[in-house]
Formats: C-alpha cells, structure tokens, sequence
C-alpha cells in the first residue's frame, strides 16, 4: 500500500544526508565543514527517530525511538550553535573557551539523561499515537534547547547587519532557513506534542526541508560553504538515485500484482525485455539531468571550455594590443553576462605607478575608475597574485591584525562601490603587475561563483601574456625606428666618417633585425602557447572536465611543473633582450625593508640548501636603513647569486651579511664553493650562456643567465656588483653595494 510520508521523510532524509556529505568531502580540513556534516546527521537522527516513534514496530522499539529523539534534538541545537559560532566567525560576541565547554558539557549531559526518566517519564501509547510525562529536569532542557537555538539566530543577526554583498546573502538565506525550521519544529515537536496526532506532529518534522532548500539554495547562488560543484554532482546523482529507487519499486508492485512476485519464471523472462530497456532509458535520462543542471543551476560550467578555446585563439593569433585588449574585454563580458568591464594597464615608462585606460565598457571614465591610483590596490594585488572581490572585502578586513591593512581594503571596497566594480583580476608577469582587469555585476545580479572566478584567473593569465607580448613586440618595433632614424642623421653629419658610419649601419641593422626575429619567435612560437597550455592543463587537474584518473592526475601535474619551468626560461630570456635592447625596467618603490627582502628570499632557497646538507645563514650588523628599490628585480638578483651559491658549493654553507658601508647598503654573500679563478672574474657579470667547464660539471642544465641578470639589475640601481675568491676550490665572495639615498633611474 502506498504512504506518502514514508515517501516524504526519505526525501527528506536523503537530501539532508547528502547536502552534509557534499559539504564534508568538499573540505574535510575545514572546521565548518565537520561541524556541518555532524550537525546534518543528527538532524537526520532526529527526523528518522521522530518519523520511527508512531510508526507500528512496538512499543519498546518506539520508546527508544523517542528518547533517541530528545537526544538527537539537543544535539542538534548543540552543533547548530558551534557551526553558526564557526560560520559567522563572530571576534566581538562573548563566547570564551571557558563558556564553549560549559555550554557542550551541559549540553551532552541533557542528551544522555533524555534515556532517563529525568527528561520524559511515563510514556504510554492510550491514544493510539505516542504520549510522555514531562520529567524533573525538562524545563531545563526545553530551556537550554531553545537557548542554543536563539543563540544562533543572535550571532546571525548580529553579522547580518555588518556584512555587505556575497557574505550577508549566505548568512540571510541561513538564517530563514534554519528559523523557520527550527521555530516550527520547537512548537510542534517540544511544546506540543502530547496535544496533538500523528499527523499533526509531522508537520515539525517535515519542516526542516525549508532549512535544506534554503542551504541548498545559498550553496547554487551565494558559494556557501563553496560547495557549488559538489552540489551540482549530488544533484545528478540524487536525481538518478531516485528514478533508481521508483523503477525498482514500480517494477516489483507490477511483478507482484500480475506475476505472482519477483522470483516467478514469467517475471524472469520479461526481465530480460525490460533490463535492456532500462539501460537504454537511464542513460538518456542521466546526460538530460547533466544538460538541466549545467545550463540552468551552473551556467557558467556550460560555456567555460568553449570561451577559454575562443579567447586562446584570438590572443594566439594577434600581436597588435588594442585587438588584444578588445578581444579580452569583449569576451570576458559576453562570458560573464556583465553590464560594465574594462582593462587598465600600468604605464612602464615612468618610475611611478600609474595607469592608462586600455578600454573600458559601462564604467563613467571621469568618475572613480581613478581607484586603480590606490597604491594599496597595487601593492595588494601583486603581493598575493589573486583576484580581489569586493563582496569578500569585509572577511579580509576583519581577519587582518594591521590597522592600516584594514583601513586600506575598507576605503578600497568604498571606492570599488562608487564605480560599481565587483572585482579586480590582476595581470602579473614575472610576479610583477603590469595591470588589471576590472569587472562590474553580473545583469542577472547573480554572485560570482568559485567557477567564475577559476575561469576568469585562467583568462587573466593568457591576457597578460598576450598584453605583455603585444608591448614587446610594439617596442622592438619603435626601437627600429628611432635607431634607424639617429644612424641616418649621424651618416649625413658626419660626411668624413661615410666607410665607418656605413659599416656601423649595417652591423646595427643587422643586430637589430636578428633581435626583432628573436622576440617575435619568442612572442608567437614559445610563451602564448605555453601558457595556452599551461591553462587547460590547471583547468584538467582541477577536474573541469570531468575526474581523471589518480595516475593521470600525477601525471599531469608533472606537466605542469615543467610547463612553468619552461615559462620561467622564456620569461628569463625575454628579460635579457630587454636589457640588451636598452630598455629600462626598474621602478622603484620608497621606503623597502631589505632585511624582509632578504629573509623573503632565502625563505625560497632554504629547503635545496638543506637538501644538501649545506647551511644558509643570514646576519644582520646595526641598524639597517630602509632604501628606493624595485622589489621584484632586487629579489630575482638576489635569488640568483644565493641560488648559484648554492649550486657550486658541495658542503660547508653560504652566509649571507646586511649591512652599512661608506652611506651605502651592502651586502656580502659568502659560500664554501668551488671558487673560480682570476680570469672568469672579470666576464662574469656582462656576459650571456657563458660558463666555465668546472660550472658545466657540477650543474649541467645552467643557462648562464642569472649573473647577467643581477649584474644589469643592480646597475639599473645605480650600484655595483663584483664578486671575489682566491682561487678554485677555495669558495667565493660577491660583493652587492647599494645607494641608501633616493636615485633617478632616468638619468
């Protein structure tokens, strides 16, 4: 015979259960997460014992139901508490460890005496449904009970009110959910439930279905918990495992009723018509839910691949940067369904950061895009190399212990606010930023979900190679002009000089041509590609198309490694033709802290010293005065030398020494290496792919560009570097001195 309410409490249940587990195996590490799924099971322990309690399995049965119930009850208010405790991550709320015990302790101690007369006593079944005594101790517990669950509504409330965007939808939609849930089932099931029938007293429990459509919800539109994904999988999956369970049953009521059962050698033999057809039927059923849930519940899933293969292809086949820039707009926007977007790229040819408008759409150009001026935004962006979105703001403020920090991300979400700007993707080449992509609101008024933004640093990645490659490119190509321009004026002044001048001309143009051939091959036929690739390649192993393997996936993250290396050896050259093509690349930055520098440094290079058994100490003499550096080419400079340091040297150790010198900064880097001798020293630092052979037997896959690099770096800051040793075998000494005092790279 059919029951709606069994029916009814196994939805129930089977949502319940897999909304905890979707949000455990999401993040098992996060603390939230555990206390979600321990919370969801309980609940689930409280609707079955509640449902069990009147069903017709005998009365002892149903009174360890009940009992089992008031347990549960309470601990479920107990982890509904703790999670909305961890959740809202409430600083200010008093909730001290003392009180955390206190409230557990009590809480788990009504959960066990509820299987004692104490809490229920009495419990008869006269009138047909289940009916109880209240015990001595059960205003106690109804009041503890309902504290722990308006406790939370408070803490809630309170965040409610101070969060802003993203954060205060997800604490909104928790809130309903879980009050009306609770609020219904605390009437009904605690107060009166000795007043009311079996039906009646259902009505608490089939309640709790608004707390997980609502968290459900919150979860599809708002990333709570970030378990978007997740849930897109458990909801394929719920779908198929109820057509599942309905074909089953449906099949064995037609068996039963017109065969006799399910064992009858009729049954079997129509069972091998319907198995097919099954089969057949399941397999369509299982890619339409797949189609339903991707374009309706998760649409950016649905074009992500098509719009990372069409902006790869445009950016691949362009060099000219306004092309590129429209492209990277235009799809960005047209992706996303975004109402403004627009790229600002920092001006190189000035020592202070400041930006030009490459393109925007939506944004007012003379009102407020002027917050790409913010040096914090800046400075921000290019410490942690991640997008910034401005509904998230306020979790960052609140969890910085530097005032000026949390000043500095309060004024940003304001100004990002004037314009109507949801986040900031950075454009980073070589840790450093060369601009940014800022981003309005969805039309659709839709949060940016955890895909979106995978989406959009994947894209940002391929933009800021192809913008860099395009100002590379541009570059070479003023160069020629300009170069070709001052020969000719010098060959007419200069008439007595014509054979010389004429031969100059030549070898310039000549030189010249082959670097331009060199960055053009370099752009088109070596780092596009490879960042292409090292693009689908991240959105493989985060399993954006589809889960791989664990020996593919190892794999694959192999491939990755060694497409970064290759990255960096393409960046690394480009940086060498750069200098060699005279361009100016420091900007200097007031006021750096070289002992932070230097202990951000060695913080890279400590793990391969100890992996050889050598020590990498670092000493600091007196006080040591903050100077004008660039802090991205300093720290490349600097990791060379120590990292060559400890490339040749076979035991013993590296020291390295800070310290003020004649009004000037230097720094000592002193190993136990293999020394060199007198006539490497002199072409160590002006010179490219040179090695000695000694060099070429201890590190066979050295490039011979570091040096090089830090020699036109340190010179860039119009400082010096030299290097010192008394023979091979006898270690090596380099020298670094810096001005302390602010310079003029122009000069």
């Amino acid at each position: 015979m059919f029951d709606a309410n069994i029916w009814i409490i196994s939805i129930i249940v089977l949502f319940s259960i897999s909304l905890g587990l979707v949000a455990f195996f999401k993040n098992p590490r996060s603390k939230t997460n555990r206390i979600f799924l321990l919370l969801i099971l309980f609940m689930v322990t409280w609707q079955l014992s509640n449902f069990l309690e009147n069903e017709k399995i005998g009365q002892n049965l149903a009174k360890l139901f009940l009992r089992t119930d008031f347990a549960s009850a309470m601990l479920v208010g107990y982890f509904w508490f703790l999670f909305v405790l961890n959740f809202s991550q409430i600083k200010r709320f008093i909730v001290k460890p003392f009180l955390k015990v206190v409230i557990f302790l009590v809480s788990l101690a009504l959960s066990l005496l509820a299987f004692t007369n104490l809490i229920i006593s009495n419990i008869n079944f006269n009138t047909g449904a289940i009916r109880f005594d209240d015990g001595r101790l059960w205003p106690i517990y109804a009041l503890v009970l309902v504290f722990l669950f308006i406790a939370g509504y408070a803490m809630l409330i309170l965040n409610l009110f101070k969060a802003h965007g993203l954060i205060k939808m997800q604490i909104l939609y928790i809130f309903l959910g879980a009050s009306i849930s609770s609020i219904i089932a605390l009437v009904i099931n605690l107060f009166f439930s000795n007043f009311l029938t079996i039906d009646q007293s259902r009505i608490g429990l089939y309640g709790t279905i608004v707390f997980i459509m609502c968290a459900f919800y919150a979860i599809i539109r708002y990333r709570f918990m970030d378990i978007r994904i997740a849930a897109r999988k458990t909801f394929i999956y719920t779908v198929s495992a109820v057509f599942i369970y309905l074909i089953f049953y449906s099949v064995a009521w037609f068996y039963e009723r017109y065969f006799g059962g399910i064992f009858a050698t009729s049954s079997y033999l129509l069972g091998l018509i319907l198995a097919p057809l099954f089969a057949v039927v399941f397999i369509w059923l299982y890619k339409f839910i797949q189609k339903i849930a991707n374009k309706y519940l998760f649409f950016s899933l649905y074009s992500n691949q098509e719009t990372i293969a069409r902006l790869s292809d445009e950016l691949t086949n362009s060099i000219d940067l306004s092309k590129i820039v429209d492209s990277i707009v235009d799809s960005i926007k047209q992706a996303m369904q975004l109402d403004r977007a627009g790229i600002l790229l920092i001006d190189q040819n000035d020592n202070a950061v400041k930006y030009k408008i490459a393109k925007v759409i939506g944004f007012n150009e003379n009102n407020g895009i002027s917050l790409v001026q913010d040096n914090f935004l800046t400075r921000h962006l290019e410490k942690t190399q991640r997008v910034l979105v401005r509904d998230e703001m306020q979790l960052l403020s609140r969890d910085s212990n530097n005032a000026e920090e949390r000043q500095g991300f309060d004024q940003l979400a304001e100004n990002m606010k004037h314009i109507e700007a949801s986040l900031c993707l950075p454009m980073i080449i070589s840790n450093k930023l060369i601009g940014m992509i800022v981003l309005g609101s969805k039309i659709s008024n839709d949060a940016y979900t955890k895909e979106d933004l995978d989406l959009l640093t994947t894209l940002s990645k391929q933009a800021a190679i192809a913008v860099d490659n395009a100002r590379l490119y541009k570059e070479v190509q003023d160069f020629n002009k300009t170069l070709k321009q001052k020969v000719d004026e010098q060959t007419k002044d200069i008439q007595q000089a014509y054979d010389v001048e004429k031969q100059a001309h030549e070898e310039l143009k000549k030189l010249d041509q082959n670097k331009t051939e060199f960055m053009l091959v370099t752009q088109h036929h070596l780092r596009t590609p490879l960042s292409v690739n090292r693009g689908f390649l991240d959105l493989l192993n985060q399993g954006q198309f589809g889960k791989i393997p664990a020996k593919m996936q190892k794999v694959i993250s192999e491939l990755i490694e060694s497409t970064q290396k290759e990255i960096n050896v393409v960046n690394e050259l480009l940086d060498v033709s750069s200098y060699q093509l005279g361009k100016q690349m420091i900007h200097l930055e007031p006021d750096t802290d070289m002992p932070a520098l230097m202990d951000e440094t060695l913080k890279d290079l400590i793990v391969e010293a100890e992996n050889k058994g050598l020590y990498l100490k670092f000493e600091k003499q007196g006080v040591i005065p903050k100077i004008p550096c660039d802090r991205t080419k300093m720290k490349l400079a600097l990791t060379n030398v120590i990292d060559d340091c400890v490339k040749y040297t076979k035991q013993g150790g590296i020291v390295v020494t800070l310290k003020t010198q004649n009004d000037k900064l230097l720094i000592v880097i002193k190993d136990t290496g293999m020394g060199m001798t007198k006539d490497q020293i002199p072409n160590l630092f002006n010179q490219t792919f040179h090695r000695s052979e000694e060099a070429q037997k201890i590190f066979a896959v050295g490039k011979g560009l570091g040096l090089f690099l830090s020699g036109k770096i340190i010179d860039g800051h119009h400082g010096k570097i030299w290097v010192e040793s008394e023979g091979e075998g006898k270690g090596s000494t380099f020298y670094i001195e810096l001005p302390i005092n602010n310079v003029n790279i122009n000069k």
